[in-house]
């Protein structure tokens, strides 16, 4: 096994998760919210990805598992489930608005879906009625606030389990307990 490229996976997985998500971020500010959802859904795929990594790395998981897992979108959204499970369940599900420290709103973000994914990336033809429908009708600014509010407590989840208590343990044996 070369550990080194499975940590290396790791940690540019989380990177590249984070960029997307401020990408999402932007998108969601301009009221671009398909787009947003799409790079969303992509930085929590990173992200599952990156965890898997990360069990290769710590030898939980092996390393031909990893190969046929790393391009099966499903498998990823699957893979972390336990994002959506935090985003939805106390303290995680609620988030602060600002400016006082009672301006809270509590987040019930739907689950990730691969149907919402690519709603949101192409257009769609109901060819019984004729009906198109364009990304921008089909996913609104719940459902890219809904999906960014995931990807922020995954990424918050890890840094609490990686590093915030000292814990240093990568992977998913740190949310699995």
């Amino acid at each position: 096994m070369r550990e080194d490229l499975f940590l290396n996976i790791y940690n540019s997985g989380n990177k590249n998760a984070t960029e997307l998500l401020g990408a999402a971020n932007v998108l969601c500010d301009t009221k671009r919210y398909a787009q947003a959802y799409v790079l969303a859904y992509t930085a929590l795929e990173e992200i599952s990805k990156s965890q898997f990594a990360a069990d290769v790395f710590t030898g939980l998981r092996k390393e031909d598992d990893f190969k046929k897992f790393y391009r099966a979108h499903r498998d990823k959204i699957a893979n972390i489930s336990w994002a959506h499970n935090d985003a939805t369940s106390y303290p995680h599900k609620y988030k602060w608005i600002g400016p006082d420290m009672d301006d809270v709103v509590e987040m019930n973000p739907e689950e990730p879906l691969f149907s919402k994914r690519q709603a949101a990336l192409y257009i769609d033809v109901d060819f019984s009625t004729g009906e198109i429908y364009s990304p921008s009708e089909v996913v609104d600014e719940k459902d890219a606030r809904d999906i960014i509010h995931i990807v922020d407590v995954a990424l918050e989840r890890i840094w609490e389990i990686t590093g915030e208590f000292g814990g240093m343990q990568i992977g998913t044996k740190g949310f699995m307990k």
